[in-house]
């Protein structure tokens, strides 16, 4: 799989594995898991941020609601950020 552009492979918490490439080597990577007669449960394109922000409190709510106008527009198939998602966000909602 490395020779096919695999950047990073990690084993989630349901058993699965996650395989990280950029966006030039997901093709290959695709033909390379067809090889070896490996089914994805999923195969998508995302956008990962190479850091995040944390914002105080209140602005990070303000662009929690501003991500879920974005969400609820039939117009809009993704919505990536790179917000730090704390565990005091993740109680707020």
């Amino acid at each position: 799989m490395i020779d096919a552009g695999a950047e990073d492979i990690e084993l989630d918490e349901e058993g699965f594995f996650n395989i990280t490439t950029s966006m030039e080597d997901f093709g290959p990577m695709m033909k390379k898991l067809e090889e070896l007669g490996i089914e994805p449960e999923t195969a998508e394109l995302q956008r990962i941020p190479h850091e995040t922000k944390t914002l105080e409190k209140e602005d990070a709510m303000k662009i929690l609601k501003v991500i879920d106008l974005f969400e609820d527009d039939d117009d809009v198939q993704k919505v990536f950020h790179n917000l730090e998602l704390t565990d005091e966000l993740m109680e707020e909602m």
